[in-house]
């Protein structure tokens, strides 16, 4: 593998993005895996995240880095056909009242047969990331990589958390804290799945990012993929309006737009899908399981929905609102619930 010095170190690689110019996958790979060996500096880690997110990352730079987070991660074996549904944060919203929708769609679409491997944090600048709600209900959020293999091979339904599969992430930890802005690394996580699972739904905070991420998922081997905006607001799919949706399938990708009303579901406001701390987002979760309808209820249906075209299980949107609101129904999402806290606990 080639090495930062062959692209003239860091002043080769940040004078060109300095420019406004995108650098080589190569040289994003070569620079981000410095940074994860622990061979920059505080500065040059600065520098380097901050053009990038000034410029905005081009398909062959985020592919680049995705490489470079895959090299330093550590493993997970999980089935093939195991999918992934999650947001890239940095809306608005969710600094004062996040709703894990992702999180919630995950227990409903294993529910309804698919093998889901939820990859994700505790909150950085919500009032409740995946990893905070995981807590908050019982779920150990530090398993182990074994553990989580186990969970997802034996129940369809495993939750890997980010610091435990990307300890070299330690290295830009303090960086980020310090620059308070979201910035590449936002896109990474959900690009960077440990256990390069090639169906996904990704949920991006503008409309611009659909086609970049998936052009991505595209050159890093996706096969079945959703990158969907929401209504102007929403990294993930929303009843409030229309979705963008970037869909990624087999190597062809189309887009189109896609309303609540569309798929049989009733249209929202923005404020009926409010959530709030880990506690009240519980509690949102218990409640949609054990049968309560509503526009939180819609939501959630929706992107687990997406999850279920992803995982090959419906044909479409409208066949997947179907088979996700009869698992909610007929308490199979709520078994999977069960089955999760008592594997994550025996």
């Amino acid at each position: 593998m080639t090495t930062l010095d062959d692209y003239g170190g860091w002043p080769g690689v940040l004078g060109t993005l300095a420019a406004g110019r995108d650098i080589g996958p190569g040289e994003a790979r070569a620079a981000l895996g410095a940074i994860l060996a622990a061979e920059a500096t505080d500065a040059q880690v600065a520098v380097f995240i901050v053009a990038l997110r000034i410029k905005d990352p081009g398909v062959g730079e985020l592919q680049g880095l995705v490489e470079a987070m895959r090299d330093a991660a550590t493993p997970l074996d999980i089935p093939d056909g195991a999918i992934d549904i999650v947001g890239t944060g940095g809306t608005a919203g969710r600094k004062t009242h996040a709703l894990n929708v992702s999180t919630m769609a995950c227990f409903v679409a294993a529910g309804a047969g698919a093998t889901v491997c939820k990859h994700g944090n505790v909150k950085a600048s919500s009032t409740s990331g995946a990893f905070d709600l995981l807590d908050a209900i019982g779920v150990p959020i530090g398993a182990a990589p074994h553990e989580v293999e186990q969970t997802v091979r034996s129940v369809g339904l495993g939750f890997a958390f980010a610091k435990t599969f990307h300890p070299a992430m330690r290295h830009v930890a303090g960086v980020r804290s310090q620059i308070g802005i979201p910035t590449v690394f936002n896109l990474l996580g959900p690009l960077s799945h440990p256990g390069r699972v090639q169906r996904q739904v990704i949920g991006v905070p503008e409309p611009s990012l659909a086609p970049t991420l998936a052009a991505v998922l595209q050159a890093t081997g996706s096969v079945r993929s959703l990158v969907v905006h929401g209504d102007g607001r929403f990294d993930e799919f929303t009843t409030t309006g229309p979705n963008l949706v970037v869909d990624l399938n087999e190597g062809k990708v189309t887009e189109y737009r896609v309303l609540a009303a569309d798929v049989g579901l009733a249209p929202a406001t923005p404020d009926e899908l409010r959530g709030g701390d880990p506690v009240d987002n519980a509690r949102i979760l218990s409640g949609i399981l054990a049968g309560e309808s509503g526009p939180l209820r819609d939501v959630v249906v929706l992107n687990a929905a997406a999850g279920l075209v992803v995982a090959g299980i419906a044909e479409d949107l409208a066949a997947g609102v179907e088979a996700a609101a009869a698992a909610i129904d007929d308490g199979r999402a709520a078994r999977k619930f069960d089955e999760v806290t008592a594997a994550s606990t025996g």
